[in-house]
Order: structure tokens, then C-alpha cells, then sequence
């Protein structure tokens, strides 16, 4: 299970549309961390050594050249692709999560994007530069070489763009090791700026750009309040909502087995 903090409004949004929104990650405060894991991704690159000749050496020379250019020009010049995360936690009920990001926690299968184009990241806690740097390593092993070599096998004319954007979506791995406790999944959706799904909302005095990605209303589980003065009463009425959305879930579904639970946080709830 992964576990999604918010506040009132946006869980009975999400609870009623089946859908969560990844937002453009340069309006998230998580922006340094990104600039970290980018360069962090480029230095892996610059030192990634092909020892057991698993690919073409005119391939990783083209990767090479690649990595040079997207070091040198800056991120406005790539005409680069939008990218949109939301963030879930593995664990529930977590004292810093409420203090966070809000007093309402909803409980969803792992596998309830099945979008194809949703990048599904573990967070990586950086300790250290020789840590991130391996890490680094297995993200360039696993997911981004393979991806780059079978477009380079198609037309190379592309590698470079593709490279930018892999590194984009990648950067987002890594989170600074403060947050540890927070043992954060991050799904991340790619878009280039003139995509139609992208929308708007305002938050102050600025538009905010986000993807809508809808979710089988099923494998939503529990909704949790966390501890707030009005506990009981929060519970209450959030049971009565719980049991309108079960029904409607079982209606329109077919499921009659299904139901939404609803619990209440362990944590004290402390007036200061």
C-alpha cells in the first residue's frame, strides 16, 4: 500500500473523481532537489564506464556528445518536455507527514496508475556523493540506457532531446536525506508544453500547471484523519461520505464487496 497526505479539500476531490493530479515540479518546493539529482544524473554519465561492451561504442560516444551538450546549453535551449510528479509515502500514520502536508491520508493499491507513461520512483536519500553516484549508476543501467539505445538504433537525431528528458524525469529520484523518514514514491508523467491534458489552478496569484490522471476508484482503501482537536466529529461525517462513495463504487462498478473504510490516526493530538 502507499499512503497520499493532503488536506480535507483535496482528499474528498480525489475520493470523489477517482483522480489525482501530478503538478509541474518547478511549483513544488522540491525544485533544489531536482537541480541535485540532475547534475548528480550528468556526473554519472560523464563517468559511466561500458565495461562489458554491452552496447555500441558509436552509441556511447553519441551519449557522451549528448551529455556534453545538455551540460553546456542551458534548460531553455533543449525545448524541453514539462514534468509533472505527485508524491505518496510507504508509510502510514507518520507524525512528520501530518505536520507536513495535511490532516487527511488516503490508502491506494501501489498499482493504481496504469497509465503506461507514469514513471513510478522510489526515492533516494542522498548521504553522500559517492552514494548518489551509484545510485545514479543503476537508474542509467536499468532505465535510461536501454530507452536511449533503441531510439538511437531508430534515429539518432533524437537521442539528445530523449537524454534531456529521461534525466528530467530521473533527477526526481533523488531527495535530500533529511526527509528520510518520510520514504517518499514519486510518480512522474512527461509532457511537452503544448500537450492538451495539461491544465491550470490557481494557488495566490499563479497559475498552477497540472496533468489529471485518473485511478480505478477500487483500489482506494481508507481514508485516515489525523489528529486534529475535532477528531470524533471529522470521523463522523467522513464515515457518512465514506459509505456514499462505497456505494457508488459498488454501483457503478459491479462490486458489491467494495467499501471505503475510515480510521483515525495513534498520534496524540497536541494543542500548542
Amino acid at each position: 500500500m502507499i499512503y497520499h497526505y493532503t488536506d480535507l479539500y483535496a482528499a474528498k476531490s480525489i475520493t470523489e473523481n477517482a483522480e489525482v493530479w501530478l503538478t509541474d515540479y518547478r511549483y513544488l518546493n522540491d525544485k533544489e532537489e531536482f537541480l541535485k539529482g540532475h547534475e548528480v544524473l550528468l556526473d554519472a554519465l560523464v563517468e559511466y564506464q561500458d565495461d562489458k561492451g554491452k552496447y555500441p561504442k558509436d552509441f556511447i560516444d553519441d551519449i557522451a556528445n549528448a551529455v556534453a551538450f545538455i551540460r553546456k546549453n542551458s534548460f531553455q535551449e533543449l525545448g524541453r518536455n514539462n514534468i509533472f510528479v505527485s508524491s505518496f509515502s510507504r508509510i502510514p500514520d507518520l507524525l512528520n507527514q501530518w505536520r507536513s502536508y495535511g490532516m487527511y491520508c488516503l490508502e491506494l493499491d501501489e498499482d493504481f496508475f496504469s497509465d503506461e507513461e507514469v514513471v513510478v520512483l522510489d526515492c533516494h536519500y542522498l548521504q553522500n556523493e559517492g552514494d548518489a553516484i551509484e545510485y545514479a549508476y543503476g537508474l542509467i543501467d536499468a532505465y535510461i540506457l536501454p530507452v536511449l539505445v533503441k531510439m538511437w538504433d531508430g534515429n539518432k537525431s533524437l537521442v539528445t532531446l530523449e537524454l534531456s528528458s529521461l534525466i528530467d524525469v530521473y533527477a526526481l529520484s533523488f531527495k535530500h536525506d533529511a526527509f528520510y523518514d518520510e520514504h517518499e514514491i514519486r510518480f512522474v508523467v512527461s509532457r511537452s508544453p503544448d500537450d492538451e491534458r495539461i491544465t491550470f489552478r490557481v494557488r495566490g496569484d499563479v497559475l498552477i500547471p497540472y496533468i489529471p490522471l485518473a485511478f480505478d476508484p477500487e483500489l482506494l482503501k481508507c481514508i485516515t484523519v489525523g489528529p486534529i482537536y475535532n477528531q470524533e466529529m471529522a470521523l463522523d461525517s467522513l464515515s457518512m461520505f465514506a459509505n456514499k462513495i462505497s456505494r457508488k463504487v459498488q454501483q457503478d462498478e459491479g462490486n458489491i464487496e467494495y467499501y471505503l473504510g475510515v480510521e483515525s490516526s495513534d498520534v496524540p493530538y497536541r494543542n500548542i
